[in-house]
């Protein structure tokens, strides 16, 4: 069921999405200190991978170590190039690839060619930056700010949920960086609500689940979604009983999606998890990071090779798919966005409540809940409390 008795009024005025200043703004205050999914383990499966990508005009580079992972600024400290420019590869050093720096796990220097040139050179004088990583299950997050809370304290009571559902016995079916012509908050809006399912998702998703099938659950650090699915009757429910069949596990028809504000969306959904990163580019523009993860069986089994085609094909697939479907219609939401007039309106649903929830967080955190036009006053559950 849904908790508001009413529609919500917009919070945010579409300047909040084409706004050079306001993305920076958000950046500073709310993205750069948040925690950000940016890879999975098996993407750095050996001692020494590692892979590179730009986030916030950051060149980064994930680096595995003594079976640790590292985070750096692809940046050399003597006179800044690049690290290296290629997407990932295997190295036993990280090696500048202009004057051939070599750096260590710690980010400390450890060769220099024709080193007596730079005499006097004070030991640690010179180092790569290197920022926060910690992992949940095979989930790999970084983050870019000094301070701020641990990621266990971030994902807070999901924490062991993650560890369980993105389990090393899982297999990676989908690794995705995905460019999308539109406002970061779009995509993370879209994410939140099942409103657009039966117009935008018909031959995927279906048609919109019933209100009496969905749970919605909003809370400080974010919100949720539950729908269950055990009394569907279709072919995507006759498929997905098959493949739990070949797996071997018990079937789950509850789907499971959980926002931690404000840009990491983890969805769970009978064989398959994943985690989403919605990172902005410019205020019309936005990367979708996503990382999909599927039960194929358990080690050993003959099948599990088969099943690891079957069901990851699929999932790449179906992925795919409404991934496609989504990214075109927010192309169309962000050139509406961009329109010189605008009509008169701006409603959001009981059933686009996690919408409203989302915008009331990022004004509050903005604006401490000033500076905006006026919100309506219906209160918003949080924990058993309304504000």
């Amino acid at each position: 069921m849904f908790l508001s008795t009413q529609h919500h009024s917009q919070i945010l005025t579409r300047d909040c999405y084409t706004s050079e200043e306001f993305l920076q703004k958000e950046v500073d205050s709310l993205l750069l200190p948040a925690w950000h999914a940016v890879a999975v383990k098996s993407e750095l499966p050996h001692d020494g991978s590692y892979v590179t990508f730009e986030i916030y005009g950051r060149p980064i580079i994930l680096w595995r170590c003594d079976d640790q992972i590292h985070c750096f600024l692809n940046v050399c400290s003597h006179r800044f190039s690049k690290l290296r420019s290629d997407s990932g590869g295997t190295c036993e050093r990280l090696r500048c690839q202009y004057h051939g720096w070599q750096f260590d796990e710690t980010g400390n220097v450890r060769k220099i060619p024709d080193a007596k040139s730079f005499r006097p050179l004070k030991q640690g004088m010179l180092g790569l930056k290197k920022y926060r990583l910690d992992t949940c299950g095979e989930l790999v997050f970084i983050n870019l700010s000094e301070e701020g809370p641990s990621l266990r304290d971030f994902l807070g009571e999901m924490y062991s949920t993650y560890l369980e559902w993105f389990s090393p016995d899982m297999h990676t079916a989908v690794v995705l960086n995905r460019p999308i012509q539109a406002n970061w908050k779009c995509l993370v809006e879209n994410a939140l609500e099942t409103y657009h399912t039966t117009e935008v998702h018909p031959k995927t998703f279906g048609e919109s689940p019933s209100e009496e099938d969905c749970e919605h659950k909003l809370d400080e650090w974010g919100s949720s979604l539950s729908v269950d699915f055990s009394q569907e009757q279709s072919f995507r429910s006759s498929l997905d009983q098959f493949g739990h069949w070949l797996v071997g596990r018990e079937r789950n028809p509850v789907y499971r999606h959980i926002a931690h504000y404000p840009n990491v969306l983890i969805a769970h959904l009978s064989l398959y998890r994943w985690v989403e990163c919605v990172i902005p580019v410019s205020p019309n523009c936005s990367t979708s990071v996503v990382r999909l993860m599927c039960h194929v069986g358990k080690q050993g089994q003959l099948r599990r090779l088969w099943n690891r085609y079957l069901i990851s094909r699929w999932a790449n697939d179906f992925l795919g798919q409404v991934g496609e479907e989504d990214a075109q219609v927010m192309t169309q939401v962000q050139q509406g966005l961009n329109s010189v007039d605008q009509p008169t309106g701006g409603l959001i649903s009981t059933r686009e409540e996690r919408v409203y929830h989302f915008q009331d967080y990022i004004d509050r955190a903005l604006n401490n809940g000033h500076g905006l036009p006026q919100r309506d006053t219906i209160p918003i559950s949080y924990k058993g409390k309304t504000s």
